[in-house]
C-alpha cells in the first residue's frame, strides 16, 4: 500500500514512531479491518497532518466504503504535496472512472503507465477502463501487453477472458469457464463486469451482455439481481424482439420516431397506391403497434 511520499515526523516522545504507524494502518487495511484502521490513521495524522501515505490510505477507505467525494478531497490533498504519488493517482483515476469522467481516468493511466511501463496492474486497470467504454479492441491489446509481463496476472486474464466471451468462437465452453473461475476467484472484478453488461445492453448488443450476465450469475446462483438481469435480457435478445429494436435502443424516443415515421409514410403511400394495398399498409402498421405493446410483456412472462 505504501506506494510513495515522504515521511515526515520526528518529535517529543510521545511522538508515535511514523514508520510503525504507517505499517499497523497497511496491514489492518489489507486485511480490510477498516474500522481499526481508521483509528490508527486518525491517530497517527494528528502527529503527522502532512504525511501523503496516512492521507492515502485514508482516502482509500473512504473509496472502498463508497465515500466518493470524501476520497476524492482526500487524494487532492496527497496530490497537492506530492503529485507523483503511484498510489494516490490511480485512485483518482478510478474515482474518476465511478464518475463516469472517462478522459480524466484515461489521462492518469496513460501518464502513469508512461512511468511504469512493466506494471501489468495499470495495463489491466486501463484495459478495464476501455471496456466500460466499448473500446474492446483496445482493451484486449492491454490485456495482452499486461500479460507480456506478467503472465499470471488476475486482472489482465480476467478482461482477456471476458472479450473471449463476448467475441465467441473457439472453445466457448472452456473461455466461459475460466471467466467463471476468475469472477469466483476475484469477485473485486464483478462491479466491471456488470457495468459492462449495462453498457453493452445500452448499445444494443443484447446477446453479448447477456453472455456476460450469464456468467456473473453462474458465479453467484444466488443473486436474485443477477437471476432478473439475465431474466430480461434474454427476453430482450429473443430473435422475436428484433422488429422492435429501435424501441429497445432508444427507448421512447425511438417509440416516437417509428411512430411518426409510420404515420407519414402510411399517409404518403396511400395516396399513391390502390386502396386495397393502401388498407393492408395500414392493417399492418396496427398489428406492428399492438404488437410493440403487447407482445413484450407476454414474452416477458414465458421467460
Amino acid at each position: 500500500m505504501n506506494e510513495s511520499g515522504a515521511d515526515q515526523g520526528a518529535g517529543s516522545s510521545n511522538t508515535p514512531d511514523l514508520s510503525s504507524v504507517l505499517r499497523e494502518a497497511e496491514a489492518l487495511v489489507e486485511r480490510r479491518r477498516f474500522a481499526h484502521a481508521r483509528v490508527v490513521i486518525s491517530h497517527g495524522l494528528r502527529h503527522f497532518p502532512e504525511n501523503t501515505n496516512l492521507l492515502y490510505l485514508a482516502a482509500f477507505i473512504e473509496y472502498v466504503e463508497d465515500q466518493h467525494e470524501a476520497a476524492m478531497k482526500t487524494i487532492h490533498q496527497v496530490l497537492a504535496r506530492d503529485p507523483e504519488h503511484k498510489g494516490a493517482r490511480r485512485l483518482c483515476a478510478h474515482l474518476h472512472e465511478e464518475a463516469k469522467e472517462y478522459p480524466q481516468a484515461e489521462a492518469l493511466w496513460i501518464g502513469l503507465l508512461r512511468e511504469y511501463p512493466e506494471d501489468a496492474d495499470l495495463y489491466a486497470a486501463y484495459a478495464e477502463l476501455m471496456l466500460k467504454t466499448l473500446n474492446l479492441e483496445k482493451a484486449g491489446r492491454l490485456a495482452k501487453e499486461g500479460l507480456r509481463h506478467e503472465p499470471e496476472n488476475a486482472s489482465c486474464l480476467y478482461v482477456a477472458a471476458i472479450i473471449d466471451v463476448i467475441e465467441g468462437g473457439g472453445s466457448r465452453s472452456a473461455k466461459q469457464e475460466n471467466l467463471r473461475t476468475l469472477l469466483r476467484q476475484h469477485p473485486e472484478h464483478e462491479r466491471t463486469a456488470f457495468a459492462l453488461v449495462i453498457a453493452l445492453n445500452d448499445r444494443g448488443q443484447h446477446r453479448d451482455a447477456l453472455r456476460i450476465a450469464q456468467e456473473l450469475l453462474r458465479s453467484q446462483p444466488d443473486s436474485q439481481q443477477y437471476v432478473a438481469l439475465v431474466r430480461e435480457l434474454k427476453m430482450q435478445s429473443h430473435w422475436s424482439m428484433m422488429p422492435l429494436y429501435p424501441m429497445q435502443r432508444w427507448g421512447w424516443g425511438g417509440a416516437a420516431a417509428v411512430s411518426i415515421a409510420g404515420i407519414v409514410g402510411v399517409r404518403a403511400l396511400s395516396n399513391v397506391v390502390s386502396e386495397p394495398v393502401a388498407l393492408t399498409i395500414i392493417y399492418t402498421w396496427l398489428i406492428y403497434c399492438i404488437y410493440s405493446w403487447v407482445w413484450p410483456s407476454i414474452l416477458r412472462k414465458i421467460i
